[in-house]
């Protein structure tokens, strides 16, 4: 009995570890690059109610951002928690030509899109949107698969993901430690930055087209976090 006891409060305090190191809240703010040239800003918000979850990012760029097809993008989705595990309910997206809505039912999502007919698709497992897949990777490690199908401009994408311990990346002077994610697609590697002083808050993108650096998305101020 003792025995069972202390493993129980062991498992507790891992647990109650594991919560305070789990992203709730937070706004935070991104410079956009383009070629390494600036290109206008990015902001990131997690708000989080019991096991609902709301994650937004909006893109505000220049001409040069709309060369990367960032000028102006807004992406919501709505997750809940349900044992531990992200499920994605609905997607919003919207840029300055569309904009079109999904509905997730773990393997099945619908895209809906004014005056047209519903999309309907299917995979053999969950189905993630862009943003929803973002708060996976920042809340969820270490305890990651290497594949997920992701909604991606209407279609369906599998990404194949690398991810390496104990990365380090600097952004205007400050270091931080961490890990990334990267995956393949097309002629285009993603590479994510999370940090683990930060809660596991991604603090850098880059798009690499052909070896070189095309996207960054740079960490500029963290408003709260917690």
């Amino acid at each position: 009995m003792k025995k069972l006891i202390i493993i129980a409060l062991v498992f507790l305090c891992q647990n109650s570890l594991s919560n305070e190191n789990i992203i709730k809240n937070v706004e935070a703010k991104y410079i956009f690059y383009y070629k390494n040239m600036e290109a206008g800003k990015m902001t990131l918000k997690i708000n989080t109610e019991n096991n609902k979850i709301k994650i937004s990012t909006v893109y505000d760029g220049n001409f040069l951002a709309e060369l990367a097809n960032r000028g102006y993008r807004e992406e919501i989705s709505h997750v809940e928690i349900n044992q531990n595990i992200i499920l994605p309910k609905k997607y919003m997206y919207k840029d300055g030509e569309e904009s079109y809505q999904a509905i997730f039912n773990a393997n099945k999502v619908e895209i809906i899109k004014k005056n047209t007919e519903p999309i309907n698709l299917n995979t053999d497992e969950i189905i993630y949107d862009p943003i929803s897949l973002l708060l996976l990777l920042m809340r969820t490690y270490p305890n990651f698969d290497t594949k997920y199908n992701v909604l991606s401009k209407k279609n369906i994408k599998i990404y194949n993901y690398n991810f390496k311990e104990n990365a380090s990346i600097k952004i205007n002077k400050l270091q931080y430690h961490g890990y990334s994610a990267e995956y393949i697609s097309g002629n285009k590697k993603n590479i994510f930055f999370f940090s683990k002083e930060h809660k596991n808050l991604m603090v850098s993108t880059r798009i690499m087209k052909k070896g070189k650096e095309k996207i960054r998305i740079d960490l500029s101020e963290i408003k709260f976090l917690n």
